[in-house]
């Protein structure tokens, strides 16, 4: 490895580009359009082999179609009263004692901010985003190039709210509205288009950001065609021949001019979702100066391995960038828990190393659910039963489980939700075996504790022991330092670092925990008492629920939590948490079964606070940030 001192400028800018690594992309349609010219977007570039989507339209109208209706397709768009979802009505929208606001004027789309010399009017013209959240981006012109900036405040699309980016990100509250200021042209580029090319005209400069400067272009929008099946010009050019176009119908053989990842080897397939769905920096490093001007090497059907280096916890942080930066994206035993990382947890799991398994195991390009590309029965336990045959013959004698519960669901044990991002915990990618005992030493949730969340890390090891007849390792510590007698759930919404608050925050809310009546009422007082979370986006978690919870059994609390604002300031959250704790005292009684001993709630419902804030107290006060 080449010291940083070598390469001051590009890895300090590889830096900053992976630490926003959530962000989407630009393009636009065939040509330098003198229109698109004049509004001085991107232009679309057609060189390298590359055809664009819409020369694959005419005869594969059927895949055309299907990826059209992908959220692939549409996760940036131009800003237009069709593409922008957001409501631009008028309205403030505030957060640490500042405001937006996002209003609508002749078919054109502006906020109104804060800025350094007062207030300001920033147009939109880019949307990023069309499935959880939308971002929006405004274009700065820098000479005669230009860079386009992402603006502090995004649309929900479920919520159907704005958020502030600082309460999206895993961090804690932060009352500087450009703490999650980037350029799309040097970080949201590289994955959610086609064919990127970023073209920093001033790379060579040791410039500042609002130096830097580009002439960015792509090959289409989103991610299209040509990212899963590589370069098509030349296909496109030889299928126009209909006499060898008649006879490729009646031929098996795969056409030699593009690529079909299904019928490519295993390493290969995963590569071309690994491309994106696997943070990376350029191999070797010296290479991110091509990066920043012509784009990434790498086209379906190569070896990903040999223009990349996938990001593992151990890589080095080149640069002034925290040293901290990539290690914190993974648990301490090397499991990623971020969204992006899936090819490193894929690649870590037995299924792949051991077997077949690759992303179209699970997943379709062209079918299924658009929420994640797959099909119904790949969201049960079918999608692995195709290969364990074995253990498909009778499901409850290998998971001890009943049959209907969600301990015989194959992905909750083996794939548990523990992978945070765009304010969601998404399945882990590392299929493995649970192991309490790691989990706890670790500091990373186990598949066991977040579904039985009255249980203990010492009661997970000794019942994985007897139910599966292992050899009982049960853990020395816990990595929180609470103690290994304690609801794990509890200790670790409660002391763990945010990731872990935020997996068991979500996990309270979940409809397969395994939770008898009489826990029912546990997990409402520590949702309530993280109401006061540090960080916003664990709030929104735990606010999210007890929502659930109070769909699932009413008592009363609907009116009351669907008030709380989970974005405002320490005073009125601790106002929230007392309000709440005092409801649940007044109307569970009656409803909710006592909760157990141990858990730090009385008879009466009555949250044990000094317990509580004993163990808050362990909470890492190191502040978290690891990106998106």
């Amino acid at each position: 490895m080449q010291s940083a001192s070598r390469f001051p400028r590009p890895l300090a800018i590889v830096g900053c580009m992976l630490l926003a690594p959530l962000a989407v992309a630009l393009s636009l349609w065939r040509g330098h359009d003198p229109v698109e010219h004049a509004a001085a977007l991107p232009l679309i570039h057609r060189e390298d082999g590359f055809a664009g989507s819409q020369a694959c339209a005419g005869c594969h109208v059927d895949q055309h179609a299907s990826w059209s209706r992908t959220f692939h397709s549409t996760m940036t768009q131009r800003a237009s009263p069709h593409s922008v979802v957001g409501a631009f009505d008028g309205r403030v929208v505030a957060y640490e004692g500042q405001e937006a606001r996002p209003f609508e004027r002749d078919g054109k789309f502006f906020m109104d901010l804060p800025g350094k010399q007062g207030r300001r009017t920033a147009e939109v013209v880019l949307t990023v985003g069309s499935r959880r959240y939308q971002q929006y981006f405004e274009r700065e012109s820098r000479g005669e190039d230009f860079a386009f900036l992402r603006l502090p405040i995004l649309w929900h699309i479920e919520a159907k709210r704005w958020l502030h980016l600082n309460t999206v990100f895993l961090g804690p509250d932060d009352a500087n509205w450009d703490a999650h200021a980037a350029e799309w042209n040097e970080n949201c580029i590289f994955c959610h288009t086609t064919a990127p090319q970023p073209r920093m005209t001033n790379y060579a400069l040791p410039s500042r950001r609002e130096q830097e400067r580009f002439d960015s272009e792509v090959a289409d929008l989103g991610i299209a065609c040509e990212a899963c099946h590589g370069p098509g010009a030349a296909h496109a050019q030889a299928q126009r021949d209909p006499l060898r176009r008649y006879a490729g119908s009646f031929s098996s053989a795969p056409a030699d001019d593009i690529v079909n990842p299904k019928r490519l080897d295993q390493q290969r397939s995963v590569a071309v979702c690994g491309q994106c769905h696997g943070q990376r920096l350029p191999q070797p490093i010296s290479r991110v100066a091509d990066w920043l001007t012509r784009g990434p090497s790498f086209r379906a059907g190569e070896d990903l391995l040999a223009h990349v280096l996938p990001i593992r916890r151990e890589t080095p942080v080149f640069g002034p960038s925290d040293p901290e930066t990539f290690s914190l994206r993974f648990w301490e035993d090397g499991t990623p828990r971020l969204t992006a990382y899936e090819y490193q947890g894929l690649t870590q799991s037995a299924c792949y190393e051991r077997g077949e398994l690759s992303c179209n195991s699970c997943h379709t390009m062209h079918g299924g659910d658009v929420h994640g590309q797959i099909e119904p029965a790949n969201r049960g336990n079918a999608a692995c039963l195709q290969c364990h045959e074995e253990i498909a013959r009778d499901v409850p004698a290998h998971t001890k489980h009943r049959a209907d519960s969600s301990g015989s669901a194959c992905m909750d044990c083996h794939m548990p939700r523990m992978v945070y991002g765009v304010i969601e915990l998404h399945r882990s990618h590392r299929i493995e075996n649970p192991d309490p005992a790691m989990a706890a030493e670790k500091g990373r949730p186990s598949a066991c504790t977040l579904c039985h969340l009255d249980k203990s890390p010492l009661w997970a090891a000794r019942e994985t022991s007897r139910l599966w007849d292992l050899p009982l390792r049960e853990p020395t510590s816990r990595a929180d330092g609470a103690s290994l007698e304690l609801a794990d759930s509890l200790a670790s919404i409660l002391c763990g670092d945010a990731v872990q608050r935020a997996a068991y925050a979500a996990a309270m809310g979940r409809g397969e925990a395994a939770l008898a009546p009489r826990d029912k009422a546990f997990v409402r007082v520590l949702l309530a008492v993280t109401l006061g979370d540090a960080y916003p986006s664990v709030r929104w978690l735990a606010q999210r629920s007890l929502q659930a919870l109070e769909r699932e059994l009413p008592l009363g609390l609907a009116e009351q939590l669907a008030g709380i604002d989970h974005t405002l300031g320490a005073e009125q959250r601790r106002r929230d948490v007392i309000a709440c704790l005092e409801s649940l005292v007044r109307l569970a009684p009656g409803r909710l079964a006592a909760p157990a001993p141990g858990l730090l709630v009385t008879p009466d419902f009555r949250a044990e606070l000094q317990a509580l804030i004993t163990l808050m107290n362990h909470q890492e006060r190191r502040a978290i940030a690891i990106g998106e």
